[in-house]
């Protein structure tokens, strides 16, 4: 397909991250409600190994306490506020780092919506890959059709790919021809890259039958640059708010 024909598609990054704390059963929500249905989001691993979406290894960007979720277990972490007060201040107090299997049960009621749940490579290399995969594998299981697995961590979505029929994401750590390789050889549904990575205009991306994903893009004009060259997705925190912007100008 020439670029120019396609249509270019938005997904929010972390939920409406730019209005409600990221990663977060509210932002989510507020994305979905504004008409942007593909979303991503992060997961980690609790102590006890049981999947949460935050995005950092560390607890303290998120709820101020100088703790690694690695050493902290679900029910310490259920006590805790995702708030977000450096950025929101007392804004969103009461708000909550959820587990994937609540952020999955969104689903049941949202046919449309299209969940992108990123692994984090912190929790592959603490847990290991099996083991992620065994504790990701029950709670996706019945949400296949509306759920995509993506990551950094190449050879998790290999020994995913083995073991399951989701549809997969690979996050590129750089755009290169070995990576271009790696791409053909595992050939996913999606590659996500940082718009920064990608050569200089006017270059096409590279051919093949995955969906092209950047992010992170709050800027209309830069959304239909990107779209020119090949992107078929862009990804922001802003999404909904790009999303207006990009209907006003047509």
């Amino acid at each position: 397909m020439n670029p120019s024909q396609r249509t270019l598609q938005l997904m929010a990054h972390r939920g409406y991250a730019s209005r409600y704390p990221e990663n977060t059963l509210e932002a989510v929500l507020a994305a979905g409600e504004a008409g942007v249905t593909q979303i991503e989001f992060d997961v980690q691993l609790t102590r006890d190994g049981i999947p949460v979406v935050l995005h950092d290894a560390s607890l303290q960007r998120t709820t101020g306490l100088k703790r690694s979720v690695f050493a902290t277990d679900l029910a310490e972490l259920s006590d805790l506020e995702a708030n977000y007060t450096e950025l929101f201040g007392h804004a969103c107090s009461g708000i909550g780092i959820p587990t994937l299997e609540s952020m999955l049960s969104l689903l049941a009621d949202q046919p449309e919506w299209r969940f992108f749940v990123e692994i984090k490579r912190e929790s592959i290399q603490h847990f290991g890959r099996a083991f992620v995969i065994d504790q990701l594998l029950p709670l996706i299981y019945e949400h296949l059709a509306q759920t995509v697995i993506i990551s950094f961590d190449y050879e998790f979505l290999v020994e995913l790919c083995h073991r399951s029929d989701v549809e997969l994401g690979w996050v590129l750590s750089e755009y290169s021809d070995s990576a271009q390789q790696q791409a053909i050889a595992l050939d996913p549904d999606y590659l996500l890259v940082n718009y920064r990575k990608l050569p200089p205009a006017p270059e096409h991306l590279w051919p093949g039958a995955w969906l092209w994903v950047s992010y992170e893009v709050i800027d209309a004009q830069l959304a239909r640059q990107l779209a020119s060259r090949g992107i078929d997705i862009v990804s922001s925190m802003a999404a909904p708010t790009l999303q207006r912007e990009l209907l006003a100008d047509e």
